[in-house]
């Protein structure tokens, strides 16, 4: 990568690249385009791809109540175990069973 920021005194204080007070004011605009400078060089070199957020796995369920003698079965799916405890914890719920649905190669 290019040397953009001026670092400090070139070969113990003896005038070098660029002198002092030009150097000032070189920092001074590449702290201001710091980043954009970087990015400009780097995407020059490397590609930078997206990350895929990985999906989070389904809790599927079969929850059946019992409410006035009458039975009922429905099949759920939840994102979070919290979620999925809370509605097997509501009124009326009987039993409920647990699906795993494995893929096949």
């Amino acid at each position: 990568m290019k040397n953009v920021y001026n670092k400090g005194t070139f070969r113990s204080y003896e005038w070098g690249k660029i002198p002092p007070y030009l150097k000032k004011y070189g920092n001074k605009k590449w702290r201001r385009t710091e980043s954009s400078e970087i990015e400009d060089q780097l995407s020059e070199t490397v590609r930078f791809f997206k990350q895929r957020r990985k999906r989070r796995k389904l809790i599927r369920a079969k929850i059946t109540r019992e409410i006035n003698g009458r039975t009922d079965s429905d099949y759920r799916s939840y994102y979070s175990e919290k979620s999925f405890k809370s509605s097997i914890s509501r009124a009326h719920v009987t039993g409920y069973f647990l699906i795993n649905k494995t893929s096949k190669k």
